[in-house]
């Protein structure tokens, strides 16, 4: 089966859900200060939470081998289950696969570089893991990822980041290549699992309290490795993308800054920031994205084969991209959303434009950047010409006719953190 169709299943829908959560975090709990608590050094590693099945080590395990092939099953399986019969009636094309085949390496390098588990006690290297929180009577799951020496390295920041529909942490972990980042800079990464693969966005109620999900995660963390809790940051895409910015209106106190890759701002969660304190956020946005809506600033250039991706999360009932926005309703087009952060953080609406340089001229893709305010106010637009549905330097997770092209011109993570790391709260 070919790794581009294999992966359609966890493209990243940004079609809106759910209410803004009502419930807010807990306070930090006494006896814990700002930066994380307690000694630096004296907190042992939870030695119980390693991957294990598919991801443990079998006899003979070559480095990366097993997690792949595991990732690539899991992947096979639930291709099988959304079509059925689809696996055995589609046979490679020699003749037709370059790009694929290309596609294909780039995923098996990356499963082999970021699932790969890291023996015990060696600190030399990265380390993943996935823990648990309970909420709600709910326990849920999430993916922690620690940089080389983590046992030594104190208030470290920490990176929060939400996938989009229909994936889960460890998927976001592959698309997004947030751990190299993580591994040079000396910061901690978490990767959320949404219930039913799906964060609250702002737009309907389903019952379920990430945020306090969110804030637990944080907490527990921070009583596991030393943290510096003034500078803890949200990003995700799509769906993580809505749930990022909600995060950011729930609970201004506990975040330095958002980042937002494919999507824009439901105007139900907007209602909820009720905080005057300002928040930096950047935004990666796709002009041929069609879960984007672009509004007067320039519509999608998104074409037919593009759309399709309104039917693979099951809106296509709805008609074509624009009845699909207008059915759900309250989405932002991207002029608004910019013009309800620039206001929101009190900054100057005078845009400062500059083109990033063309660093990959076959990727079909420029990119232009657009910045508001300064000085901890900062709103920083991204806007990837030609761009798709996709995380700018990140993985090719699906057909580039279902989610469009992925600018190499710009890495969204390096260029997060990079922003990131000059925020505190």
């Amino acid at each position: 089966m070919k790794p581009a169709n294999v992966l359609t299943l966890i493209l990243c829908a940004a079609i809106p859900l759910n209410l803004l959560a009502q419930t807010g975090c807990r306070a930090q709990s006494n006896g814990q200060n700002s930066s994380g608590g307690g000694s630096q050094y004296s907190r042992p590693f939870p030695t119980t939470n390693y991957y294990r099945s598919p991801y443990a080590r079998p006899p003979g395990y070559k480095p990366g081998d097993y997690a792949r092939q595991a990732y690539m099953r899991q992947m096979q399986q639930e291709e099988e289950k959304r079509h059925p019969g689809s696996s055995q009636s589609q046979q490679v094309n020699q003749g037709q696969q370059s790009q694929s085949a290309q596609q294909g390496r780039q995923l098996q390098n990356a499963v082999q570089s970021y699932l790969g588990v890291t023996p015990k006690g060696d600190t030399s290297k990265g380390y993943t893991y996935q823990d648990t929180v309970s909420i709600d009577g709910t326990n849920r799951t999430y993916q922690c990822h620690l940089p080389p020496g983590y046992k030594t390295l104190k208030n470290m920041p920490l990176v929060l980041v939400f996938h989009g529909l229909q994936l889960n942490g460890s998927m976001m972990m592959f698309l997004s290549q947030f751990n190299p980042v993580a591994d040079k800079n000396g910061f901690v990464v978490i990767y959320g699992d949404g219930i039913g693969k799906a964060w609250d966005d702002g737009h309907a109620g389903r019952g379920i309290d990430d945020v306090g999900y969110v804030c637990k995660v944080i907490d527990k963390i921070a009583g596991t490795v030393s943290i510096d809790r003034r500078r803890v940051y949200a990003c995700g895409i799509s769906n993580g993308g809505y749930f990022s910015q909600m995060l950011a209106c729930a609970i201004p106190d506990r975040l330095a800054a958002v980042g937002v890759v494919g999507s824009t701002l439901m105007q139900q969660a907007a209602k909820g920031c009720h905080s005057n304190r300002p928040m930096p956020i950047m935004f990666f946005l796709g002009t041929s994205d069609p879960l984007i809506a672009w509004g007067t600033s320039g519509a999608s250039t998104a074409n037919g084969e593009l759309n399709e991706l309104v039917d693979l999360v099951g809106a296509g009932k709805y008609g074509g991209v624009d009845s699909v926005l207008a059915r759900y309703g309250g989405l932002m087009p991207v002029p608004e959303m910019i013009e309800f952060w620039t206001t929101h953080n009190q900054c100057d609406t005078h845009a400062h434009v500059t083109n990033e340089p063309d660093r990959d001229p076959k990727d079909g893709t420029r990119v232009r950047r657009e910045a508001y305010g300064s000085a901890g106010r900062e709103v920083i637009l991204y806007r990837i010409e030609n761009g798709g549905h996709t995380w700018p330097g990140g993985l090719p997770y699906a057909s580039s006719g279902l989610a469009g092209k992925i600018s190499q011109d710009i890495n969204a993570s390096e260029t997060l953190w990079q922003f990131f790391k000059t925020h505190s709260r």
